[in-house]
């Protein structure tokens, strides 16, 4: 496996040789550094990559090979949410000895208008001291629970830093997750358009929106 940390700008410009990449590996993982500076101009070209990406991945399959990207091929593949799960089934010790709910919290040094955001969860002497430890269940999340862009991440840090809320994502991460939902439905469609693929899966439906804020009332 192959990970590509990249900010939305070298994304872009190189996405051709993103696709050439594709032919020689077996999975490749890419993790935007800047996901939050995501706009309305990045998400059309953000669809517009993928759309490229899963072209490439369509031929790939179509020649007998096969590979991942977990943009893309992993949404496919889920049934379920499978997120980062921070603070709940995974929490991170420090070299300073102390527990955080992931190392983001550890390395931060910054402050917003709750003070800092490198909060310890407690240390190796008293053990652990989450707060409000429901709040990182996704069945205490109310978007998140009722979504089906199974592969979101669901950056617990990310919710704390945009929203201030750790259950609660970005409007960046939910229009994100669902380009590549609905990208992923699409790549589904059109692998399946040549013979039997995953036939276990259940058809990735069609949504009428990209931000579930959008039609919160439904999920009420």
């Amino acid at each position: 496996m192959y990970v590509l940390r990249t900010d939305k700008k070298s994304f872009f410009l190189h996405i051709n040789n993103v696709c050439s990449i594709l032919n020689y590996i077996e999975r490749l993982n890419i993790v935007f550094t800047d996901l939050t500076t995501f706009a309305d101009d990045s998400f059309e070209k953000y669809s517009e990559a993928l759309l490229t990406l899963s072209k490439r991945i369509e031929d790939i399959y179509i020649s007998g090979k096969t590979v991942q990207l977990n943009l893309l091929t992993d949404r496919m593949m889920l049934t379920k949410m499978n997120n980062c799960g921070a603070g709940d089934s995974s929490i991170t010790l420090a070299p300073d000895g102390k527990f955080y709910i992931c190392p983001a919290f550890y390395v931060s040094n910054e402050e917003d208008d709750f003070g800092t955001q490198c909060i310890s969860i407690g240390d190796l002497k008293n053990g652990l001291s989450i707060k409000n430890p429901q709040l990182y269940k996704l069945d205490h999340a109310p978007l998140c629970r009722n979504c089906s862009a199974y592969q979101c991440k669901r950056c617990i840090w990310l919710n704390r830093e945009t929203t201030y809320e750790v259950n609660t994502p970005s409007h960046e991460q939910c229009v994100i997750a669902h380009l590549e939902r609905n990208a992923s439905r699409k790549l589904l469609n059109s692998i399946r358009s040549h013979g039997t693929f995953l036939p276990d899966i259940e058809t990735i439906k069609e949504l009428t929106y990209l931000d579930p804020f959008e039609v919160i009332k439904d999920f009420e």
